[in-house]
């Protein structure tokens, strides 16, 4: 009997130990997650404003931070690529196009883009087989293709 008094003392001191823990837990996570989400979504906004102004070592420096919060975010990768074009840095242009491309091959821009940037750093093989794609996924002639055909006349 005085064992199974102990017993049922001790589950209930773990059970109300675990219900706390789940608690601080939760509030954490809650707390958390928004802030996680607002700085993302910060970081990309403070980005874009620095692209369209043109600063672009502003746009790469919050770019950069996104991508921490955000890694799957194709966009955050283009507009990286775009940025780097901006300060005539094609080889890291390439690099994070070519991550964005691993997330959206399907892009019409991103291809062209890949292309574009291929065939200026003299990679033609990869110029080729980016027309090949833009073939693939454009039903008709589309405005990627016919510019990125236009760049080797």
């Amino acid at each position: 009997m005085y064992m199974m008094s102990i017993l049922q003392e001790s589950h209930q001191i773990i059970r109300q130990t675990y219900k706390g823990v789940m608690k601080i837990l939760l509030v954490t996570v809650i707390c958390t997650t928004p802030t996680s989400i607002f700085a993302s979504n910060s970081f990309y906004a403070s980005a874009l404003s620095g692209f369209n102004e043109e600063n672009f070592e502003k746009a790469i420096k919050y770019l950069e931070k996104d991508i921490v919060f955000n890694p799957k975010s194709s966009e955050s990768y283009i507009l990286l690529g775009k940025s780097y074009e901006g300060l005539e840095d094609q080889n890291n242009a390439l690099k994070y196009y070519e991550i964005a491309f691993t997330l959206i091959p399907h892009n019409l821009e991103l291809n062209y883009l890949i292309g574009r940037v291929s065939y200026e750093l003299g990679l033609i093989e990869q110029y080729a087989e980016q027309i090949s794609n833009l073939e693939i996924l454009c039903e008709t002639s589309c405005e990627e293709i016919v510019k990125l055909k236009d760049l080797a006349e």
